[in-house]
């Protein structure tokens, strides 16, 4: 539509990063460091031997993501980020012992076990929305997080009143922040118990209390009683205690920020808001996916213009020629999903907000992969996309959603965020 404003994106460097400027930020926020030009081409190799190789093509992501299996294995920051958070639960696991993880999880996030919990992302949203002030300025982030936390700790780890989500949502984003904190320490051949203490993860209080309340639900799950949440599935198969923590926050990070993004874009844009809500209103307080057929696009969309997983890290196990570069082993080479989802040669119009390029009868676009690919894609795709169109659903069939001054600063880490939040202000209708 002609006029609209334009949405906030990443700055990339206009220009090459020197070799002291990858060292001295790029350990912890590589984003920062990736050269604008990777909207252009498809390959970007930094500077330094070893440096990591940066790609932003489909074909080159599947290559490295899956079709190249065994040729590439997991970062070691990668790994190191999912072992703080998961232990050795479902993400922080390798080898047979993820595998076994893995297909014990699967059942819960197929399409039928997804529709299953399609009127607990309504109750949970419409219970949040209920308290919510007629007419303020609000924290988007902060907003879906207690909705979200309400969602985790109703579907995926059955609380049964034992947990305060509010209280925990609110450790979350602190937590997040710790556990992705890399710096030039992490560089260093040390051990791993001794790179989480010279960063201060274990010490941190948000990192302690979140890991409580994990060790809380699993000592309670010895009562025997029947639950049908995805822990259960993973009980005799992973630690129970590492799956719960691992799952407060990863569950909690995409999803929040994808309707937080998708709450942030509605708001300058009335015209898709108002198709939106009507359709909401329609569908009722108990939704069914196939009500909703503008709001999974619309969550399409943003998936797009704001990737969950914007760099997806890999290490080469030998030595290989990729994108015309060398790459040795050891190497990291990072797939660029926000990058690749706004490339100027994939998409008509990349920095456009438009929901009609996921009609059907235009086909999929082989550059959209917001979840990854290959073995390793998140496990959660279908359900997350679910439930954010859920809760986008019954939020707009409740609220009309105005822009204020604030301008979101963006930044690339475990997910597409803003630095400084989202805020909107939100009208009961």
């Amino acid at each position: 539509m002609s006029g609209e404003q334009a949405l906030p994106a990443f700055k990339f460097l206009p220009h090459e990063p020197s070799l002291w400027q990858l060292v001295r930020q790029g350990v912890g926020d590589v984003g920062s460091c990736i050269p604008e030009r990777i909207l252009n081409d498809f390959a970007v190799q930094f500077p330094g031997p070893g440096s990591p190789l940066v790609l932003s093509h489909p074909d080159l992501a599947r290559e490295v993501l899956n079709d190249r299996l065994g040729q590439f294995e997991r970062d070691r920051f990668i790994r190191r980020l999912f072992r703080r958070s998961w232990g050795q639960g479902l993400a922080g696991a390798e080898g047979a012992a993820w595998e076994r993880q893995r297909k014990a999880a699967a059942p819960f996030f197929t399409p039928p076990s997804v529709k299953r919990q399609l009127q607990a992302f309504a109750r949970e949203t419409d219970a949040v929305a209920g308290r919510l002030p007629e007419d303020a300025e609000t924290e988007l982030n902060s907003l879906a997080l207690r909705i979200v936390a309400r969602i985790v700790f109703a579907v995926l780890v059955e609380a049964r009143g034992q947990i305060d989500p509010d209280a925990v949502a609110s450790d979350v984003p602190g937590y997040i922040a710790r556990v992705v904190d890399f710096s030039p320490i992490d560089l260093l051949p040390l051990s791993e118990r001794l790179l989480d203490w010279l960063n201060g993860v274990d010490r941190d209080p948000q990192v302690s209390r979140v890991r409580a309340a994990a060790g809380r639900l699993a000592a309670s799950r010895a009562d025997g009683a029947s639950r049908s949440d995805m822990i259960t599935l993973l009980e005799g198969i992973g630690p129970v205690r590492d799956n719960i923590g691992g799952l407060i926050p990863a569950a909690l990070d995409t999803t929040v920020h994808g309707l937080s993004w998708a709450l942030n874009t509605l708001a300058v844009r009335p015209e898709w808001q108002a198709r939106l809500a009507e359709e909401a209103q329609a569908a009722g307080p108990s939704p069914a996916l196939e009500q909703l057929l503008l709001a999974r696009r619309v969550v399409q969309e943003v998936l797009r213009l704001y990737a969950p997983a914007p760099l997806l890290a890999r290490s080469a196990k030998f030595d290989q020629v990729l994108a015309g570069h060398k790459v040795r082993r050891g190497q990291t080479v990072i797939v660029a999903l926000y990058a690749m989802h706004r490339h100027r040669q994939l998409w008509v119009d990349p920095d456009r907000f438009d929901p009609d390029r996921f009609l059907p009868e235009r086909g999929v676009n082989p550059a959209w992969m917001p979840f990854g690919t290959g073995p390793r894609m998140c496990i959660a795709a279908q359900f997350a996309q679910a439930e954010m169109a859920v809760m986008l659903a019954r939020l707009l069939a409740q609220f009309s959603l105005h822009p204020t001054s604030h301008q979101p600063e963006l930044a690339l880490r475990t997910a597409t965020r803003s630095r400084n939040g989202l805020v909107v202000r939100m009208r009961r209708r």
